[in-house]
């Protein structure tokens, strides 16, 4: 479970001000902490009373927040929080909204339904940290396949060469390639497209959940690749131990940085010495890597 907020407003800098009294006139009772960023006046709010928050700022007269400048996602590693960037154009007023939950229950309602600019960000953000926007009319990726596996902006995301981890098919530089090699790729990665749509299509013509679905393309997908005897450059994705064992590894190397990091602070540390306590962390992490192969 996420950490919950204490009951009463936690200023840290300067007084949050009127805005803070505002969100707990609005909201009596809210557990709420509150902070004066250098721009805005910025609250945390539990993910229990996140809806209830978001819809009282926008409707409350008090408030009257109309506009859903911005919803980010941050990787805490032993969190993911989500900031609502606020704005009132009728009181010219601004406040961030931030709510936090676990990495592996990361369950929001969705805003969509209040600011449609949220639409596109929550899908943004679901693709990008693996969040789920519960009562989102359609999570869809913007940017990447649907069933990807991974998140990128997750700081447990492989750190791999690019021609090892995007699916194989981005190019490799030219003058290393054999003649053709590049429209043979193109090709490949074409025809792979119109597999995972046609699957897609299929699966939810005949209503499967969305794992059921997930399961009919990587179906699809193998049988093609066995049909066509790919091998090298034009292949889907590696096998599934494979990917969770480069997950495993980006977890085991996020950690010892963190711990690396936190001694060496609590021992007073300085940045550079902080450095080398974090890569010596990483080269030991290699080096049990290497002795386990």
């Amino acid at each position: 479970m996420a950490q919950e907020p204490s009951q009463e407003a936690t200023v840290t800098g300067p007084t949050p001000g009127p805005l803070a009294d505002l969100f707990h006139q609005a909201l009596p009772g809210l557990r709420m902490s509150a902070e004066q960023t250098a721009i805005d006046v910025a609250i945390t709010v539990r993910r229990e009373d996140l809806l209830r928050v978001m819809q009282t700022a926008k409707e409350d007269g008090r408030l009257a927040f109309d506009f859903l400048r911005s919803l980010s996602g941050v990787d805490h590693l032993d969190e993911l929080e989500v900031v609502y960037h606020l704005y009132s154009y009728r009181l010219g007023h601004s406040v961030a909204v931030k709510v936090r939950c676990p990495p592996d229950d990361p369950h929001l309602p969705s805003v969509s339904h209040l600011w449609q600019a949220a639409n596109w960000h929550e899908r943004e953000a679901a693709e990008m940290f693996g969040l789920a926007f519960d009562g989102h009319p359609d999570l869809r990726p913007l940017l990447t396949e649907e069933g990807l596996g991974y998140y990128p902006l997750r700081k447990t995301h492989p750190l791999a060469e690019i021609e090892e981890w995007q699916e194989d098919y981005v190019a490799v530089p030219e003058a290393a390639e054999p003649p053709g090699e590049r429209a043979r790729r193109k090709e490949i990665a074409q025809k792979m497209a119109a597999i995972r749509k046609e699957a897609r299509q299929e699966a939810r013509a005949k209503g499967l959940s969305p794992k059921e679905e997930k399961a009919a393309v990587e179906a699809a997908l193998t049988a093609f690749v066995e049909q066509e005897g790919l091998s090298g450059a034009g292949t889907p994705p590696k096998p599934a131990d494979d990917h969770a064992a480069k997950i495993a590894l980006a977890q085991r190397k996020a950690a010892a940085i963190k711990k690396a990091r936190e001694e060496a602070r609590a021992r007073g540390a300085s940045p550079e010495e902080e450095r080398r306590a974090m890569a010596e962390a990483l080269n030991s992490v290699d080096a049990e890597e290497k002795d386990g192969d």
